[in-house]
């Protein structure tokens, strides 16, 4: 009763979108924004300035501004890019501004991070294309009309600039710090070229910091180093550095590990990904395709789980109270509901559609089943008590204390007296579980 409550209420926590979180204290903003950071240390910098920031909004009524940048390098969003949109959203459901950086300029560059050659450049035609695109989808997540939501072209401001105004801000810049860049160095170190224009990537992002004067930046684990440039580009230009906050890149649907024997990110190249426009149906079926140990990441990264109700649900799993598949069913409700405005009839239909083609007696079998043979006309007493390797007398005590129980119409139905009498061949395809975690196929 208690592992049914739980869950029904965690459902309908996780089912429903909390509008509007103005209300919360500085404390309570944060202890929610610094619960969805990446697990890596120093993923913000700095929490201590985190909080003097919320605590300075909510004494003056005056809302933060949060900076998210956006390059238009392609047509298609996969849910591992929405991570930081679903921040970004909770930022905007506790009352702060948006500013929304579309790279124009810098996407004829490219982003070098984490890249071992460089980017193609883009055409205005193709920037404006995939920009059109980006917006219909990440529009499942933020509202691009809102109030306090704002979209600049970073082009705006760094067509303005001038020669002597860039110089003056590298002064200060070291290139050696640049150069140390991981992504750079394993460049360099196989013969390949690292052009000063990915160098200088950083910077201009930095620069865009600089002309909106944000607060915040936020973004995924791999803008890090990008994300320090333009905090030394702010301080440079005499304003106070913004606070990073960065998050956890999600790992793809394969759970494929690299050589350090970490989950391998959601990537299109890779074919792992969902995109976030994906047919509901679909995003449901790719979901529940994931392993177990990607699903524990996709709760803390996609859904608004708190840490706590993270740990029981993962408990009951591993107690054995609960199958890994309904664990992962909740999750492909979530999911579905995330990027479908929390529509609950399109969630219902997208588990509907996947129970008619799997079953739902499906998530009540697990992997471990032990397969059961047996003798022509042995008795259901007899094969159990060989099984089990207990005595007859201790299976009736089981099957009195309903221990025993047979799947019928998609329900385990506790095990009759009468029915230990029979021949086991009378139950042969049926599956039968023994305590919690114990199946056997006959």
């Amino acid at each position: 009763m208690l592992q049914s409550n739980f869950l029904e209420t965690l459902e309908k926590k996780l089912l429903t979108l909390e509008e509007d979180l103005s209300h919360l204290s500085a404390e309570e903003q944060y202890e929610r924004i610094m619960a969805r950071v990446a697990t890596r240390p120093n993923s913000v910098i700095s929490p201590e300035d985190l909080l003097k920031q919320l605590k300075r909004s909510k004494d003056t009524g005056k809302p933060l501004k949060i900076k998210f940048g956006i390059d238009p390098t392609g047509p298609e969003i996969h849910i591992g890019h929405a991570i930081s949109m679903i921040n970004l959203s909770l930022f905007l459901r506790m009352g702060h501004e948006l500013q929304i950086v579309v790279g124009d300029f810098t996407a004829k560059i490219g982003d070098p991070s984490g890249r071992s050659n460089e980017r193609p450049p883009l055409t205005d035609e193709d920037i404006q294309k995939n920009m059109g695109s980006y917006e219909r989808q990440a529009s499942r997540l933020i509202d691009f009309k809102h109030k306090r939501v704002t979209k600049h072209f970073n082009s705006e401001w760094m067509n303005k600039l001038t020669f002597s105004e860039w110089l003056e801000l590298l002064k200060g810049i070291s290139l050696s710090s640049m150069i140390q860049r991981d992504d750079f160095r394993k460049r360099l170190d196989k013969g390949l070229g690292v052009s000063l224009a990915e160098m200088e990537y950083g910077l201009f992002m930095g620069y865009d910091s600089i002309a909106l004067k944000s607060d915040i930046e936020i973004g995924g684990i791999d803008q890090y180093l990008n994300f320090h440039c333009c905090r030394n580009m702010m301080n440079q230009a005499g304003l106070k550095p913004e606070v990073i906050l960065t998050y956890d890149l999600l790992p793809g649907i394969s759970g494929e590990k690299d050589e350090d024997g970490r989950l391998v990110k959601m990537s299109k190249s890779k074919g792992n990904y969902i995109p976030i426009e994906a047919d509901p149906k679909d995003m449901y079926g790719k979901v529940m395709s994931i392993p177990d140990e990607v699903m524990w990441v996709w709760y803390r990264e996609i859904t608004q789980i708190s840490e706590d109700d993270c740990n029981k649900l993962k408990l009951l799993v591993e107690s054995g109270e609960l199958h890994p598949k309904d664990a992962k069913k909740l999750l492909a409700r979530v999911v579905v509901a995330t990027f479908n405005h929390y529509n609950l009839s399109t969630v219902e239909e997208a588990e509907k559609d996947f129970d008619s083609k799997f079953g739902k007696s499906s998530s009540l079998v697990p992997d471990n089943v032990v397969k059961v043979s047996f003798e022509a006309h042995e008795k259901m007493l007899d094969t159990l008590a060989r099984v089990l390797q207990e005595s007859k007398g201790h299976v009736r005590r089981l099957v009195k204390q309903s221990g025993i129980r047979i799947l019928k119409a998609e329900k385990y139905i506790p095990m009759t007296e009468e029915e230990l009498e029979k021949d086991t061949s009378f139950f042969k395809g049926s599956l039968v579980k023994v305590g919690k975690i114990h199946f056997y196929e006959f």
